[in-house]
């Protein structure tokens, strides 16, 4: 035979052999998705899986099939097939007419992942925009956080978008608005660009120097904005917190000093010259001390407290200011007027005072009935440090002051171990929400606390599933000093309560890591905790309380290999602990 030919033959054999191996891979795939289509239909958790695979699909073979399985009434396939059309993006918009209806399901997962769906499949043009935004303000965290992801990844058009923001966010309930703002300001560079163009829309301009508030210095870009807000606005709230937005970015907003020394100067409005003040004070304009002084010297007495408050802070070496301030402060605590004493509160919780001149007056003042006052000194006494304890462990023994006590205790956690015998005295009182409080303060002590076991064990046995908890938290951060509780606590990990048994789990995991009984039992517990998908705090402290079992929880590892290829990084972690 010819060489030429033979060769020739040889290369159409191969030809024809790949051809024949392709069609056998097609053929294979679409009785594959054929398959999958088939077990969607039969129900149940066969059905589960098969929407989770066909996310690996051709999107075109895929797609239809996930999109037949959202007219489901079974919540848990329509959200597995709302997850794996998301993984296809663009090429699954066939979707959307069905995805936009979920967005107004009972069921908050569903809400959540449909938002999630529509962002990644990236149609600019939806008519489910006011259904989408209208979402930011869901009373469900998740729900909240996908929504506002999905409008980011959008792009929409923002002349579009913002009035419909801003009016979701003027109607919604007042208690939503601040986790809604705290969460777009997370966003950081993202919505930046966003955040430049609604401060030059007067509606919107409020809710963008909000969140400027919140991003701090991160909020930096947004300078030469809020500065332009600060000048021309005609709203006065609108001003005030833009100039607070910039005293809160501090230093890298000194290009707008110009701005505010002309608001403290002449602004009409009291309100917008106290933050101006402030916000000078905060970025540290020295160049604005002679404004300062002169404001401090009018006859505005709440101005020139923050004033005063001003020079000292932008004249640090000046020990003569300072002391100067700090006096007038404290005096202005005693003023009739509750929005002066909150502010001279919170001025000294930001100015370098001597203790010896403040504690007598805070623990006084924390008798005063305005919230913002307390809430203000509470800060200043945090920051002042156990300095302050034994005036704050007696505050434990008046019925006026025991709540903000065991707050700042709280607060101060591990370096206040000398309150621990004080505050197991007080859970003696006859209120459960005290005694929670009580329960986790002495938590936040840590290990120095194990001396109040005795007094926390009783209350596992509590009716309240909440004090059952709050216990559970303290003896768990008591660590191994704890290690009496254990018996007591092993029963709850057959309680009826999920978040109770992983409780007791995770205590267990702190008290006595290296107890094999309670290995045994509670990493099960744990290994399930890892699918909790409603809170992302659970399935990281599950894994953390895993690592501390060690290769005690080596049957955890595949449901911990699976969270830490969902991002979780505790579970990333639990793994190396454990070891293979």
């Amino acid at each position: 035979m010819n060489k030429n030919l033979e060769t020739a033959m040889n290369v159409r054999y191969l030809l024809v052999c790949a051809a024949m191996l392709l069609c056998g891979t097609l053929n294979a795939a679409d009785t594959d998705v054929a398959t999958l289509s088939a077990d969607i239909k039969a129900g149940g958790e066969k059905s589960y899986q098969a929407a989770d695979d066909l996310a690996d699909a051709p999107a075109d073979q895929a797609v239809p099939v996930l999109i037949s399985a959202l007219d489901s009434t079974d919540v848990e396939l329509q959200r597995r097939a709302v997850r794996s059309l998301a993984e296809f993006g663009d090429e699954a918009k066939a979707a959307l007419p069905k995805l936009s209806p979920l967005l107004e399901s009972p069921v908050p997962r569903i809400r959540a992942y449909a938002a999630h769906a529509i962002g990644e499949i990236g149609d600019k043009n939806i008519d489910s925009l006011p259904q989408l935004t209208k979402l930011i303000t869901d009373e469900d965290a998740l729900v909240r956080r996908n929504a506002l992801e999905a409008l980011l990844e959008l792009k929409i058009d923002q002349e579009k978008s913002l009035p419909i923001l801003v009016n979701v966010l003027e109607n919604a309930d007042p208690g939503m608005v601040l986790p809604v703002l705290t969460e777009m300001a997370e966003q950081g560079e993202r919505a930046l660009p966003r955040l430049k163009t609604a401060l030059k829309n007067k509606r919107a301009a409020y809710w963008a120097c909000l969140i400027a508030e919140a991003m701090g210095p991160k909020a930096a870009p947004l300078v030469p904005e809020l500065g332009g807000v600060v000048g021309s606005n005609d709203d006065p709230g609108t001003r005030m917190h833009a100039l607070i937005a910039l005293g809160e970015i501090g230093p890298k907003a000194k290009p707008a000093m110009d701005a505010v020394i002309k608001a403290l100067e002449s602004d009409p409005v009291p309100g917008v010259k106290y933050s101006a003040a402030f916000a000078l004070a905060s970025m540290e304009a020295q160049e604005a001390t002679s404004a300062l002084r002169k404001a401090s010297e009018g006859d505005d007495a709440f101005l020139a407290l923050i004033s005063y408050y001003a020079v000292a802070k932008l004249n640090p070496n000046d020990k003569t200011q300072a002391q100067t301030a700090a006096t007038f402060l404290v005096e202005a605590m005693k003023n009739e007027d509750p929005n002066v004493r909150a502010a001279a509160a919170r001025c000294l919780t930001n100015l370098e005072v001597s203790p010896d001149l403040l504690e007598p007056i805070l623990a006084d003042a924390l008798n005063d009935a305005d919230p913002r006052v307390v809430g203000n000194i509470t800060e200043a006494i945090v920051k002042m440090g156990p300095t302050a304890l034994p005036e704050v462990i007696k505050g434990l023994q008046d019925e006026k002051l025991r709540w903000v006590s065991v707050s700042i205790i709280r607060r101060w956690g591990e370096a206040a171990p000398e309150a621990v015998q004080p505050l197991a005295e007080v859970l003696t009182v006859e209120d459960e929400g005290f005694q929670g409080e009580v329960l986790m303060a002495i938590g936040s002590i840590g290990e120095k606390a194990a001396g109040a076991m005795n007094d926390v064990k009783p209350f596992l046995n509590s009716d309240t599933r909440g004090l059952k908890l709050h216990a559970l938290y303290a003896l768990g951060k008591m660590g191994q000093g704890a290690l009496p509780a254990k018996e007591a606590i092993m029963p709850l990990l057959a309680s009826e309560d999920n978040f109770t048994k992983f409780a007791a789990a995770w205590a267990l995991a702190n008290i006595a890591p290296e107890d094999e009984a309670a290995a045994k039992q509670a990493v099960p517990v744990l290994t399930a905790a890892l699918a909790e998908a409603s809170d992302g705090y659970v399935p990281v402290e599950a894994a953390k309380a895993l690592a501390m079992f060690g290769d005690k929880a080596k049957s955890a590892l595949p449901a911990l290999e699976k969270s830490a290829a969902a991002g979780n990084e505790a579970a990333a972690e639990a793994i190396k602990s454990i070891g293979k």
